[in-house]
C-alpha cells in the first residue's frame, strides 16, 4: 500500500515538475536495458574475472 502511495505522488510530481510520460518510459526502457547489460555481460565476465584471480592464486 505504501508502495502505491509513493509510486502515485511520484507521477504527481513528475507532471508538476512537467517530465512527461514519454520521458517516464523512455526512463524505464533505459533502466530496463542497463539491467540487461549488467545481468547478462558484465557480472559473467567479473565471475571470469574472479575465477581466474583464484586459479593465478593458487599456481602462485
Amino acid at each position: 500500500m505504501l508502495s502505491l502511495i509513493l509510486a502515485i505522488l511520484l507521477i504527481w510530481l513528475f507532471f508538476k515538475l512537467g517530465i512527461g510520460l514519454i520521458k517516464i518510459f523512455f526512463f524505464l526502457i533505459t533502466a530496463g536495458l542497463i539491467f540487461v547489460f549488467c545481468a547478462y555481460l558484465l557480472v559473467p565476465f567479473l565471475v571470469l574475472l574472479l575465477i581466474g584471480g583464484l586459479a593465478w592464486a593458487v599456481i602462485r
